[in-house]
């Protein structure tokens, strides 16, 4: 199996290698890359049409440029036979992940399945014509991380009642989530109410893309039939709020270069009183508080940006029944469920079921679960990446203020229909 480090947490994965040998009766040998270096192998090795992976680990933004070399599993899913050792079980998955993650139209990746909120069922998806490309794994979705110590200290209470005659709460909308932000911006304990990830790179992205969606616009950036749809009222409204935020002095200097590593790193520090990420944080030693985790707030709606990785078959493996059976027994409840004691994200609805109050992570867990139910995934496009980068830049410049809202939207939008154009779209 292909697989990457961190950002899928190999550790869980790796934690089940005894009992899968004990369980299948063979072994299962992982070759961990870290994630630029894994994504050239996975696309070198499918260019060589190799057959050594019979697993790979596919990131959603790989997925549309990758599905034509993955083997389509509904015949296995329904096959019996095969699913005595691990069950696909694919009715138990979050609908919205399983949809957005494994299930895609080879011949025209851009489609999405028709209703993605449904219980997922390989005769339906089949009957569509569309197929099951991978089972996911490990669920990614921005969630806020706030100091729970802080939102419940008396005095904090009693000093934003008085400034603003209402009581302090974990904001639930964008309005309130500014208001707190510029209530926690308190110099005198070198505090800052927030982050934002503006810096260039997916992280700016993915912060815009769930504005844009709660604000009532298409957070997937492009729809199915290739039409930019961020350079919108919305996008304008949803970028508008961003750059304000960003220029407002109550997030952390610096925060217009900043990535998801930085973020997390400003809050565990005790620098921030609230962040938006995707991953359970953890205070450094020297910082005396406590972490509680909430949705991400909405204006319209609810859409934080959310996306998934997947186990797939390699089609040109020699061992596919095996690898299948293999991919079954992983991301099966039971497996999901013993590897959140290595803070796996479960994909699986029974498994976020199951976490008991006790589990150390229950409260993260609770949020991460509710929030991938209205998550919003990205446009499919085999050159998402370009097109990413292209909304990043725009992101930047609104929030540095090199350029209005409307400016950057715009010229990201003529970037982004050249590269849909020069791709085929």
């Amino acid at each position: 199996m292909l697989y990457t480090t961190d950002e899928a947490n190999s550790a869980a994965v790796a934690s089940l290698v005894p009992q899968f040998k004990e369980k299948l009766g063979i072994d299962l040998k992982i070759d961990n890359q870290p994630y630029d270096a894994l994504q050239q192998k996975v696309f070198s090795e499918f260019a060589s049409g190799s057959s050594y992976y019979d697993i790979v680990v596919v990131d959603t933004p790989w997925a549309p440029a990758l599905v034509q070399n993955l083997e389509p599993l509904t015949p296995y899913v329904e096959n019996k036979e095969l699913n005595t050792i691990g069950d696909a079980n694919v009715g138990d998955y979050i609908p919205k992940v399983f949809y957005d993650t494994a299930v895609y139209n080879a011949e025209s990746p851009i489609k999405r399945y028709p209703n993605e909120t449904e219980k997922p069922d390989p005769a339906a998806i089949k009957n569509a014509g569309f197929d099951i490309y991978g089972l996911p794994i490990q669920s990614n979705v921005a969630v806020m991380a706030y100091r729970s110590d802080l939102f419940n200290d008396p005095q904090q209470k009693a000093n934003f009642k008085a400034k603003y005659g209402k009581d302090l709460k974990v904001p639930e909308t964008w309005d309130e989530y500014a208001q707190a932000a510029e209530f926690f911006t308190q110099p005198d304990k070198k505090l800052h109410g927030t982050t934002v990830m503006a810096g260039v790179g997916d992280w700016a992205t993915d912060d815009f893309k769930t504005l844009l969606s709660s604000f009532g616009g298409d957070g997937t950036l492009v729809d199915q039939d290739a039409k930019v749809t961020f350079n919108s009222p919305e996008g304008v409204k949803a970028l508008t709020y961003y750059a304000k935020l960003a220029q407002s002095g109550h997030v952390p200097p610096g925060s217009t270069s900043a990535d998801w590593g930085t973020t997390a790193e400003s809050f565990d520090n005790g620098l921030t009183a609230m962040t938006i990420n995707y991953h359970d944080l953890k205070l450094a030693d020297n910082v005396k508080g406590s972490i509680g985790y909430a949705p991400v707030p909405k204006a319209e709606a609810a859409g934080p940006h959310f996306g998934t990785w997947m186990l797939s078959v390699n089609k040109n493996s020699k061992n596919k029944e095996w690898a299948y059976q293999a991919i079954s027994w992983l991301t099966a409840a039971e497996q999901q469920t013993t590897m959140t004691e290595k803070s796996l994200h479960p994909s699986r609805s029974s498994v976020y079921s199951s976490i008991k109050k006790d589990h150390p992570l229950a409260a993260f867990y609770e949020t991460l679960g509710k929030s991938l139910e209205v998550g919003v995934g990205r446009a499919r496009l085999t050159n998402y990446t370009e097109v990413s980068h292209e909304v990043a830049v725009a992101v930047n410049n609104a929030a540095t203020g090199s350029s209005s809202p409307e400016q950057a939207l715009q010229g990201a939008a003529d970037k982004v229909s050249t590269l849909l154009n020069s791709a085929g779209y």
